[in-house]
């Protein structure tokens, strides 16, 4: 009984493999006919696969943006009194907070010894003049040699820088105002001895003050020497114009940013020295209109930065010209339109005539390049 068993088991084997090796050819034949249909596969039979991106709706926005920095309103001039010499101070004019004007007394130290002196240069400058025009009178006649002119024109410019010499030191005895201004608090007191370097009081010119602060390099050639700045102490609500004064030179290389001073009238004393302002600044007064898109929206080839708008369910590409610039946002000045859908993601994947679709659109309430 195991015998015709196993034979029929055998046979079935057979007719299986016999199957399998006769069908193989015809399986590759089949697979190879497929291949070669007309159409199956080909990249010209097959509908490009549409995309789905993201939209933004391009918005002009005018000029007139404005960029605000704090700075510290400090006083136009200001400079600390300090006795020029050693002395008694023997007369003060300096009162606490006074106005004064240019070239004002404020304070005078002893000057009797110096005075003394003066007088004696001045007596010994007399004598060189009379010895000297005595030798120049007898030279002319043949009376006396040029060597003895020489020394006596000598002795008589001797005498006479003497006498400068005691007259600067007795200017020294003086504490002038170098500017018109406002004094501080007064710290020294009649009958003190100074010493050189003494402070006496400090005086500001606070009729007119400067404020100094910082423009990012993006925004480093939108001032210029004299352009209107507005100022406001944001404390007190005062806000005041101020105009451009001067521009540092080169861009600081640790922030780089370019410092400016702006010089404003403060004649009503509305402003004080010392507190700190909003400085606000037009930067594009008088610029043409500009598109603020996502800086993400922007690709490079060789003929500039380019965008792709979707216009009838296909990418097309538009190339722009760009001006202010932060690191989320682009100002677009030229070579797009108010209106056009600015693809802003999947770019990667983009080419000239790719079809899209948008499935989300943003617009330019945070994209407003300030």
């Amino acid at each position: 009984m195991k015998r015709p068993f196993v034979l029929l088991l055998t046979a079935v084997f057979f007719v299986a493999c016999g199957g399998e090796s006769g069908s193989a050819p015809g399986a590759k034949g089949g697979s190879a006919g497929a291949k070669a249909g007309p159409g199956a596969g080909a990249p010209g039979g097959r509908k490009a696969r549409e995309i789905a991106v993201e939209g933004y709706i391009a918005e002009a926005h005018t000029s007139g943006k404005t960029f605000s920095a704090m700075a510290t309103l400090e006083p136009l001039n200001s400079v600390e009194l300090t006795a020029a010499t050693s002395g008694r101070l023997m007369n003060l004019y300096a009162k606490d907070g006074a106005q004064v004007q240019k070239g004002s007394l404020l304070a005078k130290i002893d000057d009797s010894e110096l005075k003394a002196q003066l007088k004696q240069a001045e007596s010994n400058k007399q004598l060189a003049q009379q010895k000297f025009d005595r030798a120049k009178g007898l030279y002319e006649k043949d009376g006396a040699t040029k060597a003895d002119m020489e020394s006596a024109e000598a002795s008589l410019k001797s005498a006479e820088a003497s006498v400068e010499l005691i007259k600067a030191q007795i200017a020294k005895t003086e504490v002038r105002a170098p500017f018109a201004g406002r004094l501080g608090f007064v710290n020294v007191s009649v009958g003190a001895w100074l010493t050189t370097g003494t402070p006496i009081a400090s005086l500001s010119e606070v009729k007119k003050l400067k404020a100094k602060f910082s423009l990012p390099q993006r925004y480093a050639s939108a001032l210029n020497v004299g352009d209107a700045v507005d100022v406001k102490d944001e404390e007190r609500n005062v806000s005041k114009s101020g105009k451009v004064k001067a521009l540092e030179a080169s861009l600081s290389e640790s922030s780089r940013t370019r410092q400016v001073l702006v010089e404003v009238d403060n004649a009503k004393g509305e402003l004080l020295a010392g507190s700190y302002a909003k400085v606000n600044v037009a930067m594009q007064a008088g610029a043409a209109k500009s598109i603020p898109i996502p800086a993400e929206a922007f690709t490079l080839d060789k003929d500039g930065a380019y965008v792709f708008v979707a216009v009838g369910g296909k990418a097309t590409i538009k190339h722009v010209e760009t001006g202010l610039r932060t690191p989320i946002a682009v100002d677009v000045t030229g070579g797009l339109d108010e209106g056009d859908t600015v693809i802003t993601s999947g770019l990667i994947s983009l080419r000239e005539g790719t079809p899209v679709r948008i499935r989300e659109i943003r617009h330019n309430t945070d994209y407003e390049v300030e």
